[in-house]
């Protein structure tokens, strides 16, 4: 099976013992699939880290950490705290599909003009 087929995005998953937690394996797993069904065309590499740390600020608190290699040689880096772990998933998960819809207008906006003029173009 394709690694990067339409049905099943490949995934890491890396970090502390929270990354071995059968419950937000689940929840990372369905979140990268859920996207990977908006993106379809776009096959996602996924690399999910999931720690936690302790801020003096803050306190207690689950960093997580999503980096994707898409076509092209773009990157995409989103990273997200919260005191839950689902939450801080969640989030992160949320910021990449708010970064993937910008990418995609941008990259399928209006063809390039062939006069050679530049023309305006909105994000």
């Amino acid at each position: 099976m394709n690694p990067l087929s339409p049905s099943r995005p490949a995934i890491q998953i890396s970090g502390d013992t929270l990354a071995l937690d059968p419950q937000i394996r689940n929840h990372i797993t369905a979140e990268a699939e859920r996207l990977q069904q908006r993106y379809p065309t776009t096959p996602v590499a996924l690399r999910i880290g999931i720690s936690e740390e302790f801020d003096p600020a803050r306190g207690h608190r689950v960093r997580c950490e999503l980096a994707a290699d898409l076509p092209g040689r773009r990157q995409l880096m989103v990273r997200e705290a919260q005191k839950e772990a689902l939450a801080a998933v969640s989030g992160v998960f949320a910021g990449a599909r708010k970064q993937l819809r910008r990418l995609a207008c941008r990259t399928l906006g209006p063809a390039a003009p062939t006069g050679g003029e530049m023309q305006p173009v909105g994000t």
